[in-house]
């Protein structure tokens, strides 16, 4: 193709919508005078099937695949932050149970909640509490921390109300912030 050619097919929709100046107007009729493919292309335009197979072509594969691939791709990645945030959180909490800063965990514990809602959704609801107690039953078998069997149940279980403290924390913003979206 040449380079006229070329021109000439970038500027054709503004000439069919008669949106070019006098001078740009003359030039490419001389030019569709004398070109039978520019002219095909002119044909097609105006037809209408040219813009459709365009517009198709560019949303489907120039611009929203890839930018969907990098949304999904991020969005995993900050799920596996966020997951890791809850593991991290819980052995926090759990290792500061026996110790000075045990009121701590009435604010991390409602963290861990949030996290899990964001990670889970309302499956945060059993999830997270079975993930805090595996993990507090790995606390209690291999001694991390110094407690009882009976303890690691009982805060175990004080913990899990902090949880779902935190879900629903978690779920009353993603609703008002939801509502807020459809207004």
């Amino acid at each position: 193709m040449k380079t006229e050619c070329s021109i000439v097919r970038d500027l054709l929709p503004l000439y069919v919508e008669d949106m070019v100046s006098a001078e740009t107007a003359q030039y490419m009729r001389e030019h569709l005078q004398t070109c039978t493919e520019c002219k095909a292309e002119l044909a097609n335009l105006k037809e209408g099937t040219l813009l459709d197979t365009v517009e198709k072509n560019i949303t489907q594969t120039d611009t929203e695949k890839p930018f969907k691939r990098m949304m999904q791709r991020m969005n995993r990645q900050f799920h596996m932050f966020a997951y890791s945030l809850i593991i991290f959180f819980i052995f926090l909490g759990f290792g500061w149970t026996e110790g000075e800063n045990l009121m701590y965990n009435s604010i991390i514990m409602p963290i861990v909640g949030i996290f899990g809602y964001y990670v889970f959704r309302w499956k945060a609801i059993y999830k997270v509490p079975v993930l805090l107690l595996l993990i507090d039953l790995f606390i209690f078998l291999f001694q991390i921390v110094e407690i009882g069997f009976a303890d690691t149940l009982g805060w175990t279980g004080l913990y899990c109300i902090f949880i779902w403290i935190g879900n629903i924390i978690a779920f009353l913003l993603h609703f008002a912030f939801r509502k807020e979206e459809r207004e």
